[in-house]
């Protein structure tokens, strides 16, 4: 009895079983891969959104101080020698179209402050310069600070926080500070969160 067909029939059966074997193990693989690369494309998407998420959440909730509290110019420190005299160049600029007067003051225990001219009579967009100045005594022990606040009131109050300090290797010095004081047109949508409540401690006299 011939068995060759049957033979022949079965190892053809054979290589197809093992082919279709290795189809599918490749296509297992192949999806492997692609599952692999898609989490990874979408662990970098998502963490990227998030980074974004919280860069504006840092920087878009963040409050400001009131439109109508006094506008901070930052602050200044000068080294000067006992005897040696600091100075501040402020620069305003005005930028109504109408015309603006400018006053300077400086408050703080003890100051000694001089600011020439007191005020600036500035056209509309001009621009002024006044000069604070402040001087040692002499017999300034080294180390030893000046505080005050710089005041300059237009069409906002302006303020700046100056320090001088004296050292053995000071020298007299001049800061320059530019005010641009403008108007402040636009509502934001944090002028809702904003009530007026003085301080419980003081007294009428003291808030007038």
């Amino acid at each position: 009895m011939n068995t060759t067909p049957d033979r022949s029939l079965t190892q053809t059966a054979e290589t197809i079983g093992d082919l279709l074997l290795q189809s599918t193990r490749l296509g297992l693989q192949l999806l492997e891969t692609l599952a692999a690369a898609s989490m990874a494309d979408v662990k970098q998407t998502l963490t990227g959104s998030m980074s974004k998420l919280k860069s504006r959440s840092a920087c878009g909730c963040e409050i400001p101080p009131p439109c109508w509290a006094p506008v901070s110019l930052g602050e200044v420190t000068s080294h000067v020698c006992p005897g040696g005299t600091a100075s501040i160049r402020i620069r305003v600029t005005n930028c109504d179209v109408a015309a603006a007067t400018i006053h300077f003051d400086a408050s703080g225990k003890d100051s000694t402050v001089t600011i020439t001219p007191a005020t600036l009579s500035l056209g509309p967009m001009e621009r002024g310069v006044a000069v604070a100045s402040q001087t040692v005594p002499a017999t300034a022990g080294h180390g030893q600070t000046y505080e005050q606040l710089i005041w300059v009131r237009g069409c906002r109050t302006h303020y700046l926080r100056w320090t001088v300090t004296t050292s053995s290797r000071g020298v007299d010095c001049c800061h320059e500070i530019d005010v641009d004081d403008c108007m402040d047109q636009v509502h934001h949508w944090y002028d809702h969160f904003y009530c007026p409540r003085p301080c419980a401690h003081r007294d009428s006299a003291d808030r007038q």
